[in-house]
């Protein structure tokens, strides 16, 4: 007999729940502006014919941790910090750019601060450096829920010895510390001041964001001999760029130093890829930041922490930037469930079982760019497994790579799918519907009738029905042949050859 069940499918995401430590451990979250894989020693090669700086400090978290070779952000910075900060993808959000170019973070944002406060953690939070989730110099503590902000608020400042600082709300133009070394000289003072007392400090360097520039040299000894000039900086950017991530990491050493490692999760990121200018090979020239392609998502991806089980190795889970929400709630010692309400959606999962074991979790990489700035030719959405990465513009082209043979993204195999890579092409492009905030169309009835397969429903047209033989491959592909009708106000789907056994069907738009 035939079996047909209807389903409605989105995405279900687990949580993974540890007991809470008897002694809270201490929280940082380090982010690089514009640091991409590619820029990265412990991710790219020289033998690629990259040149890479030393970064000893960022290198020395391996020692007790574990980097991510996966790891997804978006191709811009702003929803990247806006998902590291809510958990939440930029469609729910509404971040899909920088925010200069759209929506800041609303002020109702349910953020990690406020899901730390709202657990009663007892935590002291702070954010040094960068901000650019929304504007006005108070924005931090009333948007973020900071109870300490001390940074900068635009994407980029305009002179790494000259820009304009904001402490808590008061703004002081014309600043002339080093960015660079200011962020590291206020994290310090503050947290050695929680002397005992539990902290989280969301640390944002600027660098290696644009301007270019030549640092002070103490903190680039590799790179003291360069002139500094205009000319020679527009000659080799990237040389420039290079010294800007010694600098940071010499200043990030000073940071490690200032903190007890025993007592502290460490966790270090970028926020999107390397600039073009800046980006390094076998990446493809013009395939960094600001695009779907590898090259603007991948970014590094660190923790470091007393709790990491067998340290010193490398984990492929696909990692995507709102997992840290939960991750560190989790560190904390509480958990999504009790410390968000029940009423805000949360899209990450916690990365602490790849912590204490070396299993690879389950998940999909997942990024979006969209926005007024962007042409329907740009924007659009990424969904990859652990082989193949769709990537779907907002016009409807796409683009499909084999990642495990072609790791850089050369071969655009769209227009010659072999049965195998379509099965794999439709199940993900089924899955991307899940990454939407519209719950599907209410199905008021479904019926077998005449061998053939129907449901009704009340909503536009524009829907389609897709099918499914086998719940434990997902393995959904779209029913091509299906008859629409509409009849007053419904709408009527009919799969007029559905398969021998049973099958699953879903209408998604």
């Amino acid at each position: 007999m035939k079996t047909v069940v209807f389903l409605i499918v989105g995405l279900t995401f687990g949580f993974w729940i540890c007991s809470a430590a008897a002694e809270k451990k201490n929280i940082l979250l380090i982010i690089a502006d514009d640091y991409g894989a590619d820029s990265s020693a412990l991710y790219n090669s020289t033998s690629n014919g990259a040149q890479l700086p030393p970064t000893p400090n960022i290198a020395s978290l391996v020692t007790n941790g574990v980097v991510f070779r996966n790891a997804y952000a978006y191709p811009v910075c702003s929803p990247t910090r806006s998902c590291l900060l809510t958990g939440q993808y930029g469609f729910r959000t509404g971040i899909g750019t920088i925010v200069d170019n759209g929506p800041s973070l609303a002020s109702s944002a349910f953020t990690l601060p406020r899901a730390l406060t709202n657990a009663a953690t007892g935590y002291a939070l702070a954010q040094f450096g960068k901000w650019h989730l929304s504007f006005g110099p108070n924005t931090p503590r009333t948007v973020g829920g900071w109870t300490n902000f001390a940074g900068s608020l635009p994407g980029a400042i305009p002179n790494y010895t000259n820009w304009t600082k904001v402490v808590n709300g008061t703004s002081i133009g014309n600043y002339t510390n080093y960015a660079t070394t200011d962020l590291v000289n206020d994290a310090t003072a503050w947290i050695a001041a929680r002397g005992t007392n539990a902290w989280f400090a969301w640390i944002a360097f600027n660098a290696p964001h644009s301007p270019l520039h030549l640092p002070p040299t103490n903190l680039c000894p590799h790179y003291a001999t360069l002139p500094g000039t205009t000319g020679d900086i527009n000659a080799r950017p990237a040389m420039y760029f290079d010294a800007m991530v010694e600098a940071m990491d010499t200043e990030i050493g000073r940071l490690l130093a200032s903190v007890d490692r025993s007592k502290t999760h460490v966790i270090f990121l970028g926020d999107n890829g390397t600039p073009p200018n800046t980006l390094q090979p076998p990446y493809p020239s013009g395939r960094g930041k600001d695009t779907l392609y590898e090259g603007g998502l991948r970014v590094p991806f660190i923790i470091s922490s007393p709790e990491v089980v067998s340290p010193n190795r490398t984990n492929d889970t696909l990692v995507s930037m709102v997992d840290v929400f939960a991750t560190m709630l989790e560190m904390a010692g509480t958990s999504v469930s009790a410390a968000v309400p029940a009423s805000v959606a949360i899209d990450g999962q916690s990365l602490l079982p790849a912590l204490q074991t070396d299993a690879v979790l389950a998940r999909h990489g997942y990024s979006e760019m969209f926005g007024t700035n962007y042409s329907t030719s740009q924007s659009g959405r990424m969904l990859r497994d652990d082989r193949y990465k769709l990537i779907r513009y907002t016009d409807s082209h796409e683009q499909f790579y084999d990642l495990l043979n072609d790791p850089y993204e050369n071969i655009n195999l769209i227009s010659s799918l072999t049965a195998t890579q379509q099965a794999y092409h439709d199940r993900l492009e089924f899955q991307l519907y899940g990454y939407s905030t519209n719950a599907g169309p209410r199905i008021n009835s479904s019926a077998w009738s005449s061998g053939q397969f129907s449901c009704i429903f009340t909503q536009s047209a524009d829907y389609v029905l897709w099918r499914c033989t086998d719940l434990t491959t997902l393995f959904w592909s779209q029913v091509t042949n299906a008859l629409a009708m509409t009849n007053g106000s419904n709408v009527i789907l009919t799969d007029p050859s559905p398969p021998a056994g049973r099958a699953f069907y879903s209408v998604i738009k």
